[in-house]
């Protein structure tokens, strides 16, 4: 505080109270391969059911990321997923041609296209979805749907033992009703069969052949029912004008909205509802009554989980006189007949380009340590080139733990033992060829079951590895050892592509290679501890390694607040009485054996404090974990006193 330059009484407040805070060591992050999700940007996962919402299931290009992902989180609930896709990727759009490369909520806002609706995310998924728009009006016909104002006949040609058809129609429709039907669109018989419209033959008279199918009002004829009477009920309201254009003298704006699973894949039911929004209004500044935008772009960009609107230009509207509001002329609708029934396509899923994109926009956005608090990074079914950059990117951060397995699987797969190790000491002698104590090889990959379309894959085994240390941390210490028949059961495992025998786990363990290995009614075990540092030292136990993590980021969190202090006596005192409490709080707790920290004159001799500089030497003794026993059973003579020998 200043000098007083005249009498009164200052008050101050000396904070004494701080402390060496608890930090997170089981976050993980990943990058890889999904079906759906925002691109190159990083997203918080806690469960499987949350990364399958997020970046849709497996499928035969993304089962060895999103198994990798999944089997972490059967472990642990902290993942920082990152989806990286090539360059030729694409969202879907109501206009396949112009579909385009949407990667995340920063890129839609930032770029402009053509286009009305766009796919939320990139990928094929994106060409499942349809947008359904219903106004004021009271009639509805869409593509996917057929409203006959009568009761008439619908006859369709079917080829005995095909699933496409060709069929002809009016132009006007039949029965006083439209006939919108498309090529691609699928018609449900009466029988159960499903056929597939092949062509479209326009401005035919639609002919009556055998079979002829007798349609009544509404009936499921076109992939559920018609649009009248399965998607309009999905709404209460059908005023024309919402109450706020209504009080601004305009009408006409209403406009509720669905989106639609068209085909399926989503939820595995075609016309299945994803989701729907309820009175917006097709005025840009409409408003609720909270004071929000109303507007039908503005809601669904904000809220929607499946799509994007770009543009309006659908709906005609005009501008009032005082600008108060777009309004909607009386006799308007949205603009294309097709907007009732809007299907988006033309979206493309692509695997990153080559090993620098993958890297690049994928695990790069983990590379920073102040902004991205990760402690575990998986490697998934990374190559050796992208497993030796996630290990660099480890060892520049100095706070996280690369998990990677040998690949590829087919060099473990229906291979004997021999041939697999030496296939597995290959990959880590010759095509990774790291050291480091921030790495952790394990020896490959596990069959397990894909629930979600009921076949069995290989996965590579990092995630379960990584997995282990977010659990034994949660039930015991992150610096114990996650290994063993106690900490290192893994899940999901119906056998492993390799299942290496004693004299192999030698090899491999002797090369850094922690062996997981199934015994016989005893499980699948992580059956080593090591991390991937040549040099033998303390520092290549994962447990060691965890412990000094844990102890260097709680300090040097601590420790920043001493930036700028002066360097004397009190704040080196001030540092001690944090870190002793600290360190003696670990040793309580298992993690050390002894400790001492040296922060006075000795340290910070005149010159240290001429340079600005602060220095505090902590010197820790790890607790070691057993890795070897030697039970010695030793006989003795029966007239042998144990006492004269037990020594």
């Amino acid at each position: 505080m200043g000098f007083q330059v005249s009498p009164g009484v200052n008050v101050t407040e000396i904070d004494l109270t701080t402390i060496v805070p608890a930090v997170a060591t089981t976050s993980a992050g990943f990058a890889g391969v999904f079906q759906w999700g925002p691109v190159e940007e990083i997203t918080l996962v806690d469960s499987v059911n949350a990364l399958k919402s997020k970046f849709g299931g497996p499928d035969s290009d993304t089962y060895e990321y999103f198994f990798t992902a999944a089997n972490f989180l059967g472990y642990g609930n902290n993942l920082q997923v990152v989806r990286s896709v090539g360059t030729t990727a694409k969202n879907s759009a109501d206009v396949a041609s112009e579909a385009v490369l949407i990667k995340n909520e920063t890129d839609f806002e930032t770029g402009t296209r053509t286009g009305n609706f766009f796919g939320k995310y990139p990928g094929v998924l994106g060409n499942a979805l349809a947008v359904y728009g219903f106004d004021g009006s009271t009639a509805v016909s869409g593509r996917l749907g057929v409203t006959l104002g009568t009761a008439a006949t619908l006859g369709i040609t079917i080829p005995v033992g095909t699933s496409s058809i060709s069929i002809s129609g009016t132009s006007g429709g039949i029965g006083g009703g439209a006939l919108n039907i498309e090529k691609g669109d699928v018609i449900n018989l009466p029988t159960g069969q499903k056929v597939t419209v092949q062509a479209i033959v326009t401005g035919a008279t639609l002919a009556t052949i055998s079979p002829v199918i007798n349609t009544e009002i509404g009936e499921d004829i076109i992939k559920g029912a018609t649009l009248e009477s399965r998607y309009r009920n999905l709404f209460s309201s059908f005023d024309a004008t919402t109450d706020d254009v209504s009080k601004a003298g305009g009408s006409n704006d209403l406009v509720n909205i669905a989106v639609v699973d068209y085909s399926g894949a989503w939820t595995g039911v075609a016309g299945t509802v994803l989701e729907t929004f309820e009175g917006l209004s097709k005025a840009t500044d409409g408003k609720k009554f909270s004071g929000e935008s109303n507007h039908f772009k503005d809601v669904i960009n904000e809220q929607s989980s499946y799509i994007w609107v770009e543009n309006d230009s659908f709906v005609t509207t005009t501008a009032k006189s005082n600008n108060a509001f777009n309004n909607i002329a009386t006799s308007a609708t949205l603009t294309s007949a097709n907007a009732y029934g809007l299907t988006l396509g033309g979206g493309v899923q692509t695997k990153s380009d080559g090993v620098a994109a993958v890297y690049t926009s994928g695990y790069s956005k983990f590379e920073d340590a102040e902004t991205v608090d990760v402690s575990l990074i998986l490697g998934g079914p990374a190559d050796s080139t992208i497993s030796s950059l996630i290990i660099d990117l480890c060892d520049a951060r100095k706070d996280c733990i690369a998990f990677v397995s040998p690949g590829p699987v087919t060099d473990y797969q229906n291979k004997d033992a021999a041939t697999a190790t030496s296939n597995a000491l290959a990959y880590r002698n010759t095509s990774l060829n790291k050291s480091s104590s921030y790495a952790v090889l394990d020896s490959g990959w596990k069959y397990m079951y894909d629930t979600f379309n009921g076949v069995y894959r290989y996965v590579p085994l990092n995630g379960d590895i990584a997995g282990l240390l977010a659990r034994t941390e949660a039930e015991n210490e992150a610096w114990f050892s996650p290994a063993g028949f106690n900490r290192g059961q893994i899940r999901g495992v119906v056998k492993l592509a390799f299942n290496p025998r004693q004299s192999h786990r030698d090899e491999l363990y002797k090369k850094n290679i922690n062996p997981v290995v199934s015994f016989p009614g005893e499980g699948t075990i992580l059956f080593g501890d090591k991390t991937l540092q040549s040099k033998p030292s303390a520092f290549d136990r994962i447990n060691v390694r965890r412990l000094f993590i844990i102890l260097e980021k709680a300090i040097a969190t601590a420790a920043k607040f001493q930036l700028f202090e002066f360097n004397d006596e009190f704040t080196r005192s001030q540092f001690r009485n944090l870190v002793v409490p600290f360190l003696r709080d670990v040793q309580a707790r298992r993690g050390v054996t002894d400790f001492k920290v040296v922060c006075n004159e000795s340290n910070n001799p005149g010159s240290v404090i001429d340079r600005n500089e602060f220095v505090a030497d902590i010197y820790i003794k790890p607790n070691r974990s057993i890795n070897f026993i030697q039970l010695n059973f030793i006989a003795t003579a029966s007239g042998v006193s144990f006492e004269e020998v037990g020594g």
